[in-house]
This record gives structure tokens, sequence and C-alpha cells, in this order.
């Protein structure tokens, strides 16, 4: 109790009892949206609490730097609360005290890990703001280190850029379509952007005019915002473009028996759901042009002999389309987490996909010396026992049917990948995921906003295939076409739209990024010039 009473009286110490309220009620008011997609109008709020309790700019940069902290910590242990209905981890081998051990682990050291990125990030877009005497411009810096903080968790072994602000807003499509302009990221500009300004409306409370203004410019960023959304949502018009007909199946095979060395049950399930989709689509007179399959639908390699080769050419060869279905890939000294293209004549393409962002822990163990000797159990939950390798991706997979960005769970998560293979020819975009280590949680919801952010980001259809669910097609645009249930077998059919267009975020990328290192670094470093070394240059003159 005493270690307790002591941890509290340090943070109450950097922060003050009112300002740990402010924090914690911040934190949770922010978090919130990503447990609950109707309360997406929180995320436009909750970043407001912490900046009121930072935007005097005179309190001490100590204190300043533990709210942020103290904040950032909450938010993460919040939004990734899902951790916790993952219990058992049976899945991965683990008993139930050691799975206690690991989810515990998880949600305390992904938070910290994405605290300590995010936190000196925001602080030094805030010490920019300090330099800043106009209140707008206050704001857009303090919105500049945030989306810094946000690129910084996509780079490294330990990337992962999960909580995005724009996930809280998946719920409103409005909200996001002006990543069609300028990614993710943007639309994370903007919400924060918003938020500052709401701040700066109470902080100024007593200094009504300046008040009302901060406030009026914060509705209106929010409205415009939300009606360029409104209007590109009401002008998207596929009506003309090519289209192809995609059919999704989902095996719904559960972790524990996915990762047999028999894949047998697999490949049995996979056919006789084909057999029964290829019976629907005769019955309803639909062509099928391409199927797609989920990551390591058979849990094997994928190569000529192999029972996942077989399967997969009977599958395409019944359907008479295109399949899209992952597998390993282990025909090198390599090992690829990959998927696999067959024709309709049931002939593998000899280009593969191989995925590029690797997930950690799952399919490699970063700093595994380190790691092994500090947290053991750590390297029981890795599903394989060597790590796989990365792939490199640059450009779409010819099919018959057109190009596909092709995506592979975790590389979901990441809009470069993305954006490059659209940028280079892409027609539409093939996710290829599990998802049943999520089980029924709301990881299931917030991996698939960012399928759905892929399409508005590229104006490109998605067709997403999961081992359990969620199963989707949706338009360039984001909307949900057709959507499989959670832990059903099943399968979708749904006609995909070919749109000739590329937005301007797939041509020019992610503008906001270099804008926001330059707005915070180049701020800071004007300031130390002229503070330290323009008047020494003066005085020697003198």
């Amino acid at each position: 109790m005493n270690r307790i009473e002591k941890a509290v009286g340090i943070v109450s110490g950097l922060c003050g009892i009112k300002r740990v309220l402010y924090l914690v009620a911040a934190a949770l008011v922010s978090a919130l949206p990503f447990m609950a997609e109707k309360l997406w109008i929180l995320g436009w709020f909750g970043l407001s609490l912490l900046f009121v309790t930072v935007f005097d700019f005179k309190k001490p940069l100590k204190r300043v730097f533990g709210s942020l902290f103290f904040y950032f910590f909450l938010f993460y242990v919040f939004s990734y609360s899902w951790f916790v209905s993952l219990y058992p981890l049976d899945f991965a081998g683990l008993d139930s005290l050691q799975s206690v051990g690991v989810i515990i682990v998880a949600e305390t050291l992904i938070p910290l890990i994405h605290t300590s990125l995010m936190a000196p990030c925001v602080f030094l877009g805030y010490l920019a703001a300090t330099k800043a005497q106009n209140g707008f411009v206050r704001a857009c810096l303090v919105a500049c280190g945030y989306v810094i903080g946000e690129f910084m968790q996509s780079i490294g072994p330990l990337a992962f850029p999960w909580s995005m602000l724009f996930v809280g807003q998946a719920d409103r499509l409005e909200i996001l379509q002006s990543a069609s302009l300028l990614g993710a990221r943007f639309v994370t500009f903007v919400i924060v952007f918003v938020n500052a300004l709401v701040a700066m409306s109470l902080v100024k409370s007593g200094q009504r005019n300046r008040a009302r203004i901060f406030a009026v410019v914060a509705a209106l960023v929010f409205v415009i915002n939300f009606s360029f959304g409104a209007v590109r949502l009401g002008f998207a018009d596929y009506e003309n473009s090519r289209k192809v007909s995609a059919l999704v199946l989902q095996g719904n095979i559960p972790s524990s028996e996915k990762w047999s060395p028999d894949s047998k049950p697999a490949t049995g399930k996979y056919l006789d759901l084909a057999q029964t989709a290829h019976d629907y689509c005769i019955q309803n007179s639909i062509g099928v042009d391409i199927a797609v399959l989920p990551e390591t639908a058979f849990a094997s390699s994928v190569y000529e002999g192999s029972r996942a080769y077989s399967t997969s050419a009977e599958i395409s060869k019944m359907l008479s389309c295109n399949l899209f279905v992952g597998g390993f890939d282990n025909r090198t000294d390599d090992s690829f987490n990959s998927v696999f293209l067959f024709d309709s004549d049931g002939n593998m393409s000899q280009e593969t996909y191989n995925k590029v962002n690797l997930v950690p822990f799952g399919e490699f163990l970063p700093y595994r010396q380190l790691v092994s000797a500090l947290l053991p159990m750590l390297t029981e939950i890795n599903m394989l026992s060597s790590d796989l390798t990365a792939g490199v991706a640059n450009k779409p997979l010819k099919s018959q049917c057109g190009e596909a960005v092709c995506l592979v769970c975790f590389d979901s998560i990441f809009p470069e990948n993305a954006r490059i293979q659209a940028k280079n020819g892409g027609d539409f975009i093939v996710v290829s995921t599990n998802d049943s280590w999520y089980k029924q949680s709301k990881a299931l919801y917030q991996h698939a906003a960012h399928s759905v952010m892929r399409a508005i980001e590229n104006n490109l259809s998605v067709v997403r295939s999961a081992n359990t669910g969620i199963s989707l097609v949706c338009d360039p645009v984001g909307r949900i076409l057709s959507q499989s249930r959670v832990n059903e077998t099943e399968f979708i059919v749904s006609q995909v739209s070919i749109p000739e267009s590329r937005t301007l975020y797939t041509l020019t990328g992610d503008l906001v990024l270099p804008f926001s290192f330059v707005a915070v670094f180049g701020t800071l470093i004007i300031t130390f010039v002229k503070k330290k070394i323009l008047p020494k240059n003066r005085e020697d003159r003198r």
C-alpha cells in the first residue's frame, strides 16, 4: 500500500490532484470512441481536457511533460483494453497463469512504448508552440507534434500504429474522406487542431472575444472537414466504372485448430465452402471474377504437389476465377507469409506478395536475446519455430481481372505500403487476414477500420477475407457493400468497382508529415539560433 501511495504522490506532485482527475477524464473520453463507435463525437473534445491543463504556456516544463506522459499512458491502456478479452491465450499454447501474465505485460508494455514515443513528440510541439504568439499557430504546432508521434509508432521493430485517431471516427465516413487528400495522418491533424482550438477557447474564457473566435474557428474547421466528406460521398458514383465480381470465403477455423500440423480439415472445409458458394452463384446467375481466402488459409507452405496447392487449384477451377490465397512460401531459404495467385485454370502465378510488416512476437521476435532474458513468457507466443522474413512490396499482383494491391493482416495498418502499390497501377485492394486471435473483441472492428481507410486514401475498393471475421467488401469511399458475421462459416459476394482516378494522397504521399517536421523543428531551430547564436555574433562584432 505504501508503494501505491508513493506512486500516487509522485504523480500528484507532478500534476496536482485536480490535474490528475482532469487527465484521467481526458484519457477516458478520448479512448471511448475506440471502445464504442457511436461515441465518435467525444474524440473532438477529449484532447481538449488535456490541453486545458497545459495551455497557459507558463507551467513548468517538467509538469507539462508529466501531464502528457500520464495522459497518453492512460489513453493507450484504455484504447487497448480489448487485450483483456483475449483471455485465455490457449491458442498460443499458454495456460491460465501464463495468459494473465502475457495480457498484463501487453496492457502495460505497449501503452508504455507508445507513450514513450508520443509524449516527447507532443511535448516538442508544445515547446515550439510556446515560442509562437498567435493562438492558431500554437494549436497547429501541437497538432503537428501529435502527427509526428503517430508516425514514430510506425517505424522500427516494435512498430504498431494501431490506435491512430481516425479509428475512433470509423463510424462517420464523412470525417475520414479528407484522407483522400493528405492521408490518415491529416485526419489526425484536423482532430488535434480542433481539440487545441477548443482548449484555447476555454483557457481564454476570461477574454470573451478571443475565446469566441477560437470556438468559432474550431467549429468551422470541423464543419468544413465534415462537409467535404459529405460532398465526396454524395458525388461518389461508380455506375460507369469497370466492375469485377468478388467472392470472399470465411472458413471460420479457430486458432486452436488452424495451426494443427494436419491441414486436411482446412482444405476440406474450404472445398465445401467453395462448392456451396459456387452452387449459390450458379442459382443466382452470378459470375465470379476473383475469390479471396484468408491469411495462411491452410497454415502450410503452398508449393506444387502440396495439399494447399492442389486445393487452391481445385477451388479456382471450380469457380472459374482468379483466386488469392494466403499461405507460407518456403520455396527458398527464407520463409514468407504470402498471398498466392491462381488463375481460372488452376495455375499458380510465379509472382507472390510477401507480407512486408511482420507482427512482433507473433511472426518474429524483436531484440531476441534481450526479450528472452527479461520476458521469456513473450517468446512462447511466437506461433512459429523460427522468424519469418519480411517482404518488399512495390508493385501489385497482376491477375486476369486487374492488378491487386495485396495486404496481409498487419500490413493493412501501414498506409504507405498500400499507397506505393496503388501508385504503381493497383486496381483494387485485397486484404487477407486471420484475426481469430481477437475472438469477438473490439480489435476486430478497429483492425477492419484500417482496411476501410486504405480504400478512402487511394480511391480503391477493398476485398477483405478474414478467417473468423470481419470479412467485407467496401467501395472506394469506404462504404461497406457486404460484410460477414463474426465466428460464422460463410461467404459474401459483391460487385467491386474499379475507378480510373487516383487520389492526391496516392500521387503525392503523406505531405502533412514533412510539414509537421518542418513546422515543429523549424520553429525550435529558429528560436535557438535567435537566442544562442545571433546574440554571440552581435557581441563579437562589438
